[in-house]
């Protein structure tokens, strides 16, 4: 197996050098191309583009209907510089834990498959925009009977829910006047202030990962066009992460019941993940983990999201479980050497001994 490390490893270290960020449709797809180059004979390998960004669907059978889908993704956000450090333990570097160790494990899983079961491997090149890609490959390959996305967690947690996303533009429209004048007016940017106090107050920001609850996140603001002028029109955008047992409406309406003059625009909208536990093909998957790992792996929620949603909204039974690494999008991103042998075990025993059901 330490042979099988390497072949990852080096994989993985050619994958973070290569800076396919999300919106530089041309680089992902040229790595996307590479990649089609570099799989065996026998397998089927389709490209589709959707919006110009490309995906891959590597199969070991032409059809549509498949036991096991391996999700994951190339594209990363950007960063100051693509390069890769080690030390006897770790990768670090863009992407090694979000998710090109990932796909490093897919690809080597893949060009050896031994299995009976119809099995695919989705490799997408814009998660890290709206993962559109998952989207429309779920619609073209529906019928799946465990998906298997390792872009969730830490040290093999195993994800049992992903809270919702909304985004919202905020507005309102008052009184402008002379800023020597304030009394003549209202001011729009206050206004907003004061809507955004009382936002907080109803739902308190979350002090940490074991806080799970719904989290509301002022990222922007703008009003005001002169410097001697009180603002008679402002707009804030809220970044909403709701936990699964509250709805997008009723937050919604929540923040409407603030002030009634306020406008509201949903800029961005995704849904919550949510796996059943109990599900045979879930429980197989835990099984495996198992008997690699030494010991079943934690079940926790999730503050952020990820693709897996597109199979969960289908009501496909969805494995989303990470290696140990952690960082994401930070200068620190960093995933374990070993983990990654230990990933490539479970896929393997998953594949030969799992019973699908």
């Amino acid at each position: 197996m330490e042979n099988k490390l390497e072949e990852i490893l080096k994989l993985l270290k050619y994958l973070i050098e290569f800076d396919g960020v999300s919106k530089d449709k041309e680089k992902t797809n040229r790595l996307l191309d590479e990649i089609k180059m570099s799989m065996p004979k026998g397998l089927f390998i389709k490209k589709h583009e959707f919006n110009g960004f490309g995906s891959l669907v590597i199969s070991n059978a032409e059809e549509e209907n498949y036991d096991i889908v391996f999700c994951t993704h190339i594209d990363v956000v950007p960063c100051e510089q693509y390069k890769y450090e080690e030390d006897m333990e770790n990768v670090y570097g863009r992407g090694a834990i979000d998710m090109k160790g990932q796909v490093a494990v897919c690809l080597t899983l893949f060009k050896e498959l031994e299995t009976d079961k119809k099995v695919a491997l989705f490799i997408t090149s814009d998660e890290e925009i709206d993962g559109n890609c998952a989207k429309e490959l779920v619609e073209l390959y529906p019928n799946i009977k465990l998906a298997v996305v390792p872009d969730g967690g830490k040290n093999f947690e195993l994800i049992s829910e992903e809270k919702g996303l909304l985004q919202l533009k905020l507005s309102v429209k008052t009184k402008t006047c002379h800023a020597s004048q304030p009394y003549n007016g209202v001011n729009a940017i206050e206004t907003l202030f004061a809507v955004y106090t009382k936002i907080i107050e109803k739902f308190p920001t979350p002090k940490s990962s074991d806080d799970y609850k719904t989290s509301i996140t002022l990222t922007k603001i703008v009003g005001g066009d002169a410097l001697n002028q009180v603002p008679g029109y402002a707009e804030m955008y809220l970044d909403i992460r709701h936990i699964a047992s509250e709805k997008k409406e009723d937050i919604i309406n929540e923040i409407k019941k603030i002030n009634s003059a306020l406008e509201i625009e949903v800029v961005a909208s995704g849904s919550a993940f949510i796996t059943d536990i109990n599900n045979d093909n879930i429980q197989m998957y835990l099984k495996k983990c198992e008997e690699v790992l030494g010991h079943m792996p934690k079940i926790v929620a999730s503050e952020s999201t990820s693709d897996a949603i597109y199979f969960s909204d289908k009501k496909i039974p969805t494995v989303l479980m990470n290696p140990v690494g952690d960082y994401p999008h930070h200068p620190k991103e960093y995933v374990n050497k070993n983990s990654l042998l230990d990933l490539y075990k479970i896929y393997k025993k998953v594949l030969k001994e799992g019973v699908i059901k």
